[in-house]
């Protein structure tokens, strides 16, 4: 079995996603249900910090959840917005949260267990009382949270917490980090689909695409970031900014729909979010995503 990366497939992607633009993915990024919950839950809390820390904290623990990313994090927004902004009642809040709500069961100790690691830390301090510090070198926050978990700096959690910090600070500021380019893409189902649909990567294997899709998630996440990083720097675009997109534009890719179906449903989908149909910029990087269906 071999993993190939195509360079080709990583200049087309990337030519038509700098021509899209950074402002482009900024507007997607506007209309993510994850950063709707962020608004919502500084409308309540009025806290900048407490934000930050509440997306930090949950983002460490989102996997294997019971419902949908989106529900659950527009659920957690709605139950954390009641609570009074405070560090030394966060973590009890959070913890509360995932006893009571019932969408994020499976592992619950070992989640509860990584928090209290977590909130161990000055970390959480440094986030609460001061998040400016973080917002102006965001890689200090990667590196920084990695060493006290323990964890690889380029895990999907690890990944994710920093996004969902650099939504929580622009729904609470309105000022938006410029992500940089060393920090990847989270690697999860959507986005090994989309590296395989697309052609960035190709493995030469008998197993169903279902099962290849399943081996880059376990196995090769490494070189899936890797190709991400390329298209990332060939178009002038953070990784982080990217996922955004590709979460878009990869939303309603199913094996049990035709690849028309798919193209059909998301040239809808886009239309129903931005109250126009799709340019032919758009329409073009649909079927580019998904060529290798």
């Amino acid at each position: 079995m071999v993993v190939k990366i195509n360079y080709e497939r990583i200049r087309t992607l990337s030519d038509l996603i700098g021509k899209l633009g950074l402002k482009t993915i900024y507007n997607i990024e506007d209309k993510d249900k994850q950063l709707e919950a962020m608004r919502r839950l500084y409308a309540e809390t009025k806290h900048v910090g407490y934000v930050c820390l509440l997306a930090i904290s949950n983002a460490l623990i989102s996997y294997r959840l019971s419902v949908k990313g989106e529900k659950y994090w527009l659920e957690f927004s709605k139950e954390l917005s009641k609570t009074n902004p405070s560090l030394r009642y966060a973590l009890k809040n959070i913890v509360s949260f995932l006893k009571e709500s019932k969408l994020n069961v499976i592992n619950i100790e070992q989640k509860i267990s990584r928090l209290r690691k977590l909130y161990s830390t000055n970390i959480v301090y440094v986030v609460f009382n001061s998040p400016k510090t973080y917002a102006e070198n965001i890689t200090m926050l990667w590196r920084d949270l990695s060493n006290v978990l323990n964890a690889n700096p380029e895990s999907k959690t690890i990944v994710f917490s920093i996004k969902m910090f650099y939504y929580a600070y622009y729904a609470s500021t309105g000022e938006r980090i410029k992500l940089p380019m060393e920090i990847p893409i989270p690697v999860d189902f959507r986005i090994s689909t989309i590296t395989l649909t697309s052609g960035l990567l190709t493995i030469s294997s008998q197993i169903s695409f279902a099962n290849k899709v399943k081996l880059l998630l376990n196995k090769y996440s490494d070189i899936v970031r890797m190709v991400w990083k390329e298209v990332g720097e060939n178009s002038n675009i953070p990784p982080l900014n990217l996922d955004a997109l590709i979460w878009v534009f990869g939303r309603h890719i199913s094996f049990k729909c035709s690849k028309e179906e798919i193209i059909n449903k998301t040239i809808d989908y886009l239309q129903e979010l931005f109250g126009k149909e799709p340019n032919a910029s758009a329409k073009r990087l649909i079927y580019e995503f998904l060529k290798y269906y």
